[in-house]
C-alpha cells in the first residue's frame, strides 16, 4: 500500500506567460467563470485562478513567447463536456463543433484573448 510518504509527487501548476495579466483576469472571470484564488504585486505581475478545482496561473511574460497555434496547452477533463460546450457556445467562444475523437474523447476547443488553446473533453 501507498501512503502519503511514499509519494515523491504533490500536484501540478500550468503557468501560461501572458502580456497582460489584468486583462487576462477580466477574460477568465467573465468569460470561463474563473475566480481569483491569488495575485502577486500591483501591478499584478502573477495570479493563480480556478474553477471546481481547476488551476491556472498566469505570469507576466518577459520575452517573446507565442503559444503554438496548432496544439492544445492545457486538456481540461470535464464531467458534463455537452453542458460547458453549450455554456461557452452562448458566450460565443466555440470555434468549432463538439467531437467525438478517434481517441475516446468527446471535446471541443476554445482560444483564450492570449492564444491559448484550451481543450475540454469527457471520455465518450
Amino acid at each position: 500500500m501507498t501512503t502519503v510518504k511514499d509519494k515523491q509527487l504533490s500536484h501540478f501548476a500550468a503557468v501560461f506567460p501572458v502580456e497582460n495579466v489584468d486583462e487576462t483576469i477580466s477574460w477568465y472571470t467573465e468569460k470561463l467563470g474563473f475566480k481569483v484564488d491569488f495575485t502577486w504585486e500591483d501591478p499584478i505581475t502573477y495570479a493563480v485562478m480556478s474553477r471546481d478545482g481547476v488551476k491556472i496561473h498566469f505570469s507576466k511574460k518577459e520575452d517573446q513567447f507565442q503559444p503554438s497555434s496548432t496544439h492544445t496547452s492545457l486538456y481540461i477533463f470535464v464531467f458534463n463536456v455537452d453542458e460547458i460546450f453549450e455554456e461557452f457556445k452562448a458566450k460565443s467562444l466555440v470555434k468549432g463543433n463538439l467531437t467525438n475523437a478517434e481517441y475516446g474523447m468527446r471535446d471541443f476547443d476554445i482560444t483564450d484573448l492570449n492564444g491559448f488553446r484550451l481543450t475540454f473533453g469527457q471520455s465518450s
